[in-house]
């Protein structure tokens, strides 16, 4: 049984026992959208797969804990995180009323070895019991993720510095879930302004040389605007 921890302001009213910090941290990974993953070995859910997220340390920042805790469950380096969401149902911890601000990432999965980490990758959309009400935060980075695909340069560092759109659409069609109609989704690739030409074609593959595309920015930039749906042939199940 889990202890409950209880904690009063300076006016004796209720207050958070603590405070944790949780990276939600998603690839594209054999064509599908996948999130990072770490098994709990203490209780309250022990064996059961959660974020890599933890407790705060007081001379730190929410987001320096999200890093942090990144590092040590996981081995995955320095990244961009963006906030997400600050979740504080007083139910959602065991052990008693503790928020979490979670932050969210996108990262290239080759950069993790998962076999030295103990972490794992999951898909999104086959997630198993969470603890903590991690599923909701997934499925909310997730919709985020996905909500700024289209107007934002969040896919950056998943592609080459030069990339064809063939590459690109691989990419956009594991994050989004969706397969796109290809000269569609060029089209409004190119009209996003996200990406631009280099003159450059791609050699030494079979058929016609791929023309090459550079995003107009490389520094990581999570638009607040929201994208539009373009062309698509299906939406996964």
């Amino acid at each position: 049984m889990t202890s409950r921890i209880r904690a009063v302001n300076s006016a004796g009213f209720p207050a958070p026992a603590a405070l944790t910090a949780v990276p939600v941290v998603l690839a594209p990974l054999q064509g599908r959208l996948h999130v990072l993953l770490v098994e709990r070995t203490d209780a309250p859910f022990a064996e059961t797969w959660v974020l890599p997220g933890g407790f705060m340390s007081p001379d730190e920042r929410p987001e320096a804990t999200a890093q942090r805790k990144l590092t040590e469950k996981t081995g995955v380096g320095a990244v961009y995180l963006e906030q997400l969401q600050t979740y504080a149902d007083p139910q959602r911890d065991p052990r008693g009323w503790v928020p979490t601000v979670a932050y969210l990432a996108l990262i290239d999965a080759a950069v993790l070895r998962t076999d030295e980490s103990g972490a794992r990758w999951v898909a999104v959309d086959a997630l198993p019991e969470l603890g903590f009400g991690h599923a909701e935060i997934v499925r909310d980075g997730v919709e985020r993720l996905r909500g700024k695909l289209w107007w934002s340069n969040i896919a950056v560092g998943l592609l080459p510095e030069r990339f064809t759109m063939p590459q690109a659409r691989r990419v956009f069609e594991a994050i989004s879930g969706v397969t796109y109609e290809p000269s569609n989704f060029r089209r409004e690739l190119e009209l996003s302004g996200l990406v631009r030409a280099t003159g450059g074609v791609a050699k030494g593959g079979p058929g016609r040389p791929a023309a090459l595309y550079e995003f107009v920015e490389r520094r990581p930039a999570w638009s607040l605007r929201r994208s539009r749906q373009p062309a698509a042939v299906r939406r996964e199940s």
